[in-house]
C-alpha cells in the first residue's frame, strides 16, 4: 500500500483560497451579530481598584459591559494548567483581571455593541482605576534577589526549578575534559503571525445551543476549555473550525476573548463577534521562546563529546498558561542532537515576567535545543580549528546504533545521520563554499555558511501518545467521507489524507470529503500539533480503511459466491486468486447498494524523530550589517512521503519563521515599564518574500517502525533547523573580524554594532 503514496499533488483547498473564496473567522456571516471590544490594561503591572462605566453603558449601541464582579457572579471559573511540573501552583488566570494586572493588554472589561465601532467608543469611556506597581520583563531580572514580585503574594518570581539528566556525573567529567567551551545563548521573544488574526463568532441557537466558530487547531479541546470555563454541559457547545490561517500552537488553547465572547452570547441571546487587529493580536497573542541559556560542551583531545551542560531561565509570562511551561521543559531530549554524548544535564527554572503568557510555537522546544547544541558545536569547531562538519561527522550516532537511546529519555527509533549529514554537505555545495566567500569578499561582503543537524519529537509525548479520530462512510450516491479529529491550519490535509485513503481503498482522492474541525460532526479529536497529523490521523484513517475492507468482504464474497478468505483486496477491487472473479468497493457500495461504516480513536505505537540537516548561506554588507541569506539546502528524513510537494511547502514555511526569528522577528518590551515595544508589523520583522531564496528540499527517509504509515511528521522540521542554521551563518561570516557570537534576532543594527565593536578593538575606528 505504501508504495502508492509519495506522489506530487496540488492541493485541493488552493483553488479557494487563491481566488478568495476561502471562508475565515471574519468571513462567516450572522444576521444580527453584535460586535465585543475589550478595556485593556495600559499598564504591566499593578492593582485593579475599580472600573467606572457608567457613561459607557448610556453610549449608543451599547448592548452591554462584563465587568469582573459580573464574571464573579457568573461563576466563571479560572483556566486550567496543562502537563505542569509537580509542585507548580496555578495562578488565578481568569478572563478577566479581578485584582492583580500582570501585562499590558490584560482584558478588564467587555463592551458588546451594535457596531464595533461604538463597542470600541465605549470602550474608550470607561475609567479604570488601577494603582500601577513596578514591573519586571526578562528572566534574568525577574530572578535576580531583590526584583519586583509579579506576583506579590509569593515568596519570588520562580514558577517553577526543573533538574534532568545527572548533574553530578556530567560536572565531574566537564572538570576531567581535554577542552570545554561555553556559551550564553539569548533566545529571543516571538509570537505566531498568524495569517489572520484571532476571532470568534458566537452564535445562540433557538434550542438553547450555542455555536462557536473559530479558527484553531483543535475544536475538541477548544469546546472543553470554553465549557470547563461557564460550566456548560458538553452537548450545548458547538465548535467550528473554519480556514485557520495558520496556528503554530499560539491558536492551540482558548483565550479569554472566547470565553467572553461565548458569555456575552449567552447573556444577549444575539451572535457575538470579536475579531482582532494585529495591533490588539499582539498585545493579546500569546507569545513564544524566550529564555536565556547557559551551556557547556565537554570534549576529549580528539574532538568526541564527553558532556553537556544546560542551565536555563526562561521566561513563562504573567500568568500561567494552559501550555505556558510545556515548551520550556518537553522536548529537552532534544539537546542530544545527532550526537553520542554520553553525559547530559539541564537545569531549567521558570520565570514570571510583565509580559503576556508563552505557549508553544512551531517546534515547542525543539528549535530551542537544536539552536543550542548546533551552536556548541560550531562555536567548539572554532575553538579546536576542526571543520565544523568534520567535527559533527566525529561525534554522530551511527545508523547501526539505531534504535539509541539518548541520555534525556529520547528514544531514536531510526535514522542515517552520517548519511543524511554528507548529502546535505554535497547538495548544498559545501566544497565550493571557500571560492564563494573569496569571491563576495572581492565584492566587499562577509559570507558565511551554518550548519544545523536537526532532530525533534513528533508526535508525543515520549510516553502515553495520544490517539486520534477517524471515521469513514461510505454511502450510496454520496460517496465517501472521511471525518478526523486533525484540524487543517494550512498543512493540506483536505490533499493528504484523501491519498492515504485511496491508496488504502482505492477510492478516488478527489471523490472523498474530508470533514474536519466541527466538535458536532467528528465525534471526537485531539487535534493538529506537534507535527502529529500524518502519523496520528493518518494512523487512524488507515485503521478503519481496513475494518471498511473486512466489512465489505462478506458481500464481496456474496456476489461472487465464494468464501471471504479466498478474496484478495488490492487496488480498491476483491479478486478471486487465479479466476478472473473480482468486485471493486465502489461497485458494491454504488452498484449494489451497500453502506460501510467504521470508526476508531487510536494511537501510534510511539513517538518518531523526524531529522535533517540544513544549509544556510549568507552575505553581509559591513557598511550596513544587511544580511541576505543567499542559498539555503534542507535534506529530511521525515519517513514516509504522502506528498512530496505538500512535504516541500511545509519545510519552506518553517526554514522562514526559523530565519524570521533569526534575522529579525523579536518582541521587545520596555524594561522599565513593560509597555511592548513591537506591538505592529512596522515594529517586528517578519521575513518577507524577499528575505529568502529558492530552498532546496530533497527527502531521504528511513524506515520507522512507530506507525503503519511509516511517516515521522514534518509540520515543525524547517523551523526545528533554520534557527540554529541561521544564526550559524551569520556568525561564520563575521568570524574573520574576530566575532565569535551574535545573539537573534542578528538584524542589521546589532550585526553593525558588533562590527563597529570589533574594528575598536584592533584599534581601526568604528
Amino acid at each position: 500500500m505504501l508504495e502508492k503514496l509519495g506522489h506530487s499533488r496540488p492541493r485541493a483547498e488552493d483553488a479557494d483560497l487563491l481566488r478568495g473564496q476561502g471562508q475565515y473567522t471574519g468571513d462567516v456571516a450572522a444576521e444580527g451579530a453584535a460586535h465585543m471590544a475589550l478595556l485593556r490594561s495600559p499598564v504591566a503591572s499593578g492593582w485593579l481598584r475599580g472600573l467606572e462605566a457608567g457613561a459607557a453603558r448610556a453610549m449608543p449601541g451599547v448592548l452591554a459591559i462584563l465587568t469582573p464582579q459580573d464574571m464573579d457572579a457568573r461563576g466563571i471559573r479560572a483556566f486550567a494548567m496543562r502537563f505542569p511540573p509537580p509542585g507548580v501552583t496555578p495562578t488565578p488566570h481568569y478572563p478577566l483581571v479581578r485584582e492583580r494586572i500582570t501585562h499590558v493588554g490584560a482584558p478588564l472589561a467587555a463592551v458588546i455593541a451594535t457596531t464595533a465601532a461604538q463597542a470600541q467608543d465605549a470602550v474608550e469611556a470607561i475609567e479604570a482605576d488601577i494603582e500601577e506597581t513596578a514591573a519586571v520583563t526578562t528572566p534574568e531580572a525577574a530572578l535576580a534577589p531583590q526584583a519586583p514580585l509579579v506576583w506579590p503574594d509569593r515568596d519570588s518570581n520562580l514558577v517553577f526549578e526543573l533538574h534532568a539528566g545527572d548533574g553530578e556525573a556530567v560536572a565531574q567529567a566537564l572538570a576531567a575534559s581535554e577542552h570545554v567551551v561555553e556559551a550564553r545563548l539569548a533566545i529571543s521573544r516571538v509570537t505566531g503571525l498568524t495569517l489572520e488574526p484571532r476571532g470568534i463568532l458566537v452564535v445562540p441557537g433557538s434550542d438553547g445551543g450555542l455555536t462557536v466558530y473559530s479558527g484553531g487547531q483543535s475544536a475538541h479541546r477548544l469546546r472543553d476549555e470554553i465549557a470547563a470555563a461557564l460550566d456548560l454541559p458538553e452537548g450545548r457547545l458547538r465548535v467550528v473550525m473554519p480556514e485557520t490561517g495558520g496556528g503554530f500552537g499560539m491558536k492551540m488553547s482558548c483565550y479569554a476573548e472566547y470565553v467572553l465572547a461565548v458569555w456575552a452570547a449567552e447573556v444577549l441571546g444575539r451572535p457575538v463577534r470579536w475579531i482582532a487587529d494585529r495591533t490588539e493580536a499582539f498585545l493579546s497573542d500569546t507569545h513564544a521562546r524566550e529564555q536565556v541559556v547557559h551551556a557547556r560542551l565537554g570534549l576529549d583531545a580528539q574532538g568526541h563529546f564527553t558532556a553537556l551542560e544546560v542551565r536555563s531561565d526562561a521566561a513563562i509570562g504573567g500568568q500561567i498558561g494552559q501550555m505556558s511551561i510545556h515548551p520550556t521543559v518537553a522536548n529537552l531530549g532534544g539537546l542530544a542532537g545527532f550526537y553520542r554524548t554520553p553525559l547530559i544535564a539541564a537545569h531549567v527554572r521558570g520565570a514570571f515576567v510583565n509580559t503576556q503568557h508563552m505557549a508553544p510555537y512551531r517546534g515547542a522546544g525543539r528549535p530551542e535545543a537544536t539552536y543550542v547544541i548546533e551552536r556548541l558545536v560550531d562555536i567548539a569547531a572554532a575553538h579546536l580549528r576542526i571543520d565544523k562538519a568534520e567535527l559533527r561527522r566525529r561525534n554522530l550516532i551511527a545508523p547501526e546504533a539505531m534504535p539509541c537511546e539518548t541520555p534525556l529519555g529520547f528514544v531514536y527509533d531510526s535514522g542515517d545521520f552520517p548519511g543524511i549529514l554528507a548529502r546535505a554537505l554535497d547538495l548544498g555545495d559545501q566544497a565550493g563554499f571557500a571560492a564563494r566567500r573569496a569571491e563576495a569578499a572581492v565584492r566587499g561582503r562577509l559570507r558565511g555558511l551554518g550548519i544545523a543537524c536537526a532532530i525533534e519529537i513528533a508526535g508525543g509525548p515520549v510516553t502515553g501518545v495520544l490517539p486520534e479520530h477517524a471515521c469513514i462512510v461510505l454511502e450510496p450516491g454520496a460517496g465517501a467521507t472521511l471525518m478526523s479529529g486533525a484540524v487543517d491550519t494550512g498543512q493540506g490535509h483536505r490533499t493528504a489524507l484523501p491519498q492515504i485513503v485511496e491508496a488504502a481503498l482505492g477510492w478516488p482522492a478527489e471523490d472523498i470529503r474530508l470533514i474536519s474541525g466541527d466538535s458536532a460532526r467528528v465525534a471526537a479529536g485531539v487535534g493538529s500539533f506537534g507535527s502529529r497529523s500524518m502519523g496520528a490521523a493518518g494512523t487512524a484513517a488507515l485503521k478503519v480503511c481496513a475494518e471498511i475492507i473486512e466489512s465489505a468482504r462478506a458481500d464481496a464474497a456474496d456476489l461472487l459466491d465464494v468464501a471471504p478468505d479466498d478474496l484478495e483486496f488490492e487496488d480498491g477491487a476483491f479478486r478471486v486468486s487465479g479466476k478472473n472473479l473480482n468486485v471493486t468497493l465502489q461497485a458494491l457500495v454504488n452498484e449494489h447498494a451497500r453502506s460501510y461504516r467504521a470508526a476508531t480513536m487510536t494511537a501510534t505505537d510511539a513517538p518518531t524523530f523526524p531529522n535533517g540537516v540544513h544549509l544556510c548561506e549568507v552575505e553581509i554588507d559591513p557598511d550596513s550589517g544587511t544580511t541576505e541569506v543567499v542559498r539555503y539546502t534542507v535534506v529530511d528524513d521525515v519517513g514516509t512521503v504522502i506528498n512530496p510537494l505538500l512535504l516541500k511547502g511545509q519545510i519552506h514555511g518553517g526554514v522562514a519563521q526559523g530565519l524570521g526569528q533569526a534575522l529579525g522577528e523579536a518582541i521587545v518590551h520596555d524594561d522599565a515599564t513593560g509597555q511592548q515595544l513591537t506591538a505592529s508589523l512596522m515594529d517586528y520583522a517578519a521575513p518577507r518574500s524577499d528575505t529568502l531564496p529558492m530552498i532546496a528540499v530533497e527527502s531521504r527517509p528511513t524506515a520507522t517502525r512507530a506507525n503503519p504509515l511509516g511517516a515521522k511528521g514534518a509540520g515543525e522540521a524547517g523551523t526545528v533547523g533554520a534557527l540554529a542554521a541561521g544564526i550559524n551563518a551569520v556568525a561564520d561570516a563575521l568570524a574573520p573580524l574576530g566575532i565569535t557570537h551574535i545573539d537573534m534576532p542578528a538584524t542589521p543594527a546589532r550585526i553593525w554594532q558588533a562590527i563597529a565593536e570589533a574594528k575598536a578593538e584592533k584599534g581601526q575606528g568604528g
